[in-house]
């Protein structure tokens, strides 16, 4: 199972050999910010190349969600964390009321959800012990948060996992298991505790296929660049499509993580010959709130990582550089929206023009 479907209106297959597939996240961390964030996805939906997939990563609910919004203006597919809106900070997770929100998502329109079922008690140990940060990942931070309030020797999602296996076939939905571990910083890039959660996402995941659900897999933030084909190697026996979280590849310039991302991404997805770049922005690790502006610039270099990936292996991604290349030579010019033959650049020693010469 290395494709997974959504069961969207408009149906998308991600995996193995498919081009690229790319997901621009959005979400409303307070209650005022709901129509800053609408706004936001509107213009994002006009853009002449949108997302190919969203999600909604809001910390609250609200009588019309974001992803409701969303769906009736964008016919693909849509992502929730189920667990973040419905977190008490005082008594955690209630697992009626999780495994409640899951089923009514997948019956009113949403295509995946991303849970985190590799939080345990001797990785949190692991993860203490080795890093300076030893969790980053704000899902599975919530996760480890009510296993601690609630006692638990497991956490929720471990708990539910059957559950939820079940009610994502019976409405086509997806899981996308969630990284909890993943590296908060490339110095820390698939250490010992990313490969030991790796160890238990894996085993989630042969659980899933077992079950009938659909599965994709959710991977490294931060990674050095030569890592990631180790990495893909300890993924690749699973046969689910791989969604990176970046991978950020260097950590040495914050304001161009959307670059850095983009770097590592196009390098893993040329690897793994498919799946899906989640759109990283270049105020990642700014403490703000990106703006539209910067949400559709990180997306256009995520598109830009997805085309050079897919155009490894992709005759359709193939054909796109193919036409420009044509488009070059007709028109006798490397500018591809120029007026006329030649530019000021190169003026009358312009090779293109001369090339009746050679």
């Amino acid at each position: 199972m290395n494709r997974v479907t959504y069961s969207s209106p408009n149906k998308l297959t991600v995996g193995y050999r498919i081009p690229v597939k790319v997901n621009l996240s959005v979400g409303v961390e307070r209650p005022h910010s709901f129509n800053r964030e609408y706004k936001k996805v509107r213009g994002i939906l006009s853009l002449k190349n949108p997302p190919d997939l969203m999600m909604d990563l809001s910390l609250m609910l609200a009588k019309k969600e974001l992803w409701e919004v969303i769906r009736s203006e964008f016919d693909v597919p849509i992502g929730v964390l189920p667990h973040y809106a419905i977190f008490n900070e005082s008594t955690g997770l209630d697992e009626a009321e999780l495994l409640e929100r899951i089923e009514e998502l997948f019956k009113s329109g949403v295509n995946f959800i991303t849970i985190h079922c590799t939080p345990n008690h001797e990785l949190l140990s692991l993860a203490k012990r080795t890093r300076a940060v030893p969790v980053t990942s704000r899902g599975g931070g919530i996760v480890l948060r009510d296993m601690i309030l609630n006692q638990r020797k497991a956490n929720v999602y471990e708990l539910l996992f059957e559950d939820i296996c079940k009610i994502a076939v019976q409405h086509g939905g997806v899981i996308n298991l969630g990284t909890s571990f993943r590296a908060g910083s490339v110095a820390d890039g698939f250490d010992q505790a990313a490969k030991e959660e790796l160890a238990v996402q894996a085993r989630f995941c042969r659980m899933a296929k077992a079950y009938g659900a659909q599965v994709i897999l959710e991977g490294p933030g931060h990674i050095p660049l030569h890592k990631l084909a180790d990495y893909h190697k300890k993924i690749k026996a699973l046969e689910v499509p791989p969604m990176p979280l970046g991978p950020i590849v260097s950590d040495s310039d914050d304001d161009l993580d959307h670059i850095s991302s983009a770097i590592g991404a196009a390098q893993f997805m040329m690897t793994a010959k498919g799946g899906i770049i989640n759109a990283i922005t270049a105020v990642e690790h700014k403490g703000g709130v990106p703006s539209q502006r910067h949400l559709a610039e990180g997306l256009r270099v995520a598109k830009l990582a997805a085309q050079i990936a897919s155009a490894t292996y992709s005759k359709e991604a193939l054909q796109v550089e193919e036409d420009i290349s044509k488009i070059r030579g007709v028109s006798e010019s490397c500018v591809l929206d120029a007026k006329k033959s030649g530019c000021s650049r190169c003026g009358h020693v312009c090779p293109l023009l001369s090339s009746n010469y050679f």
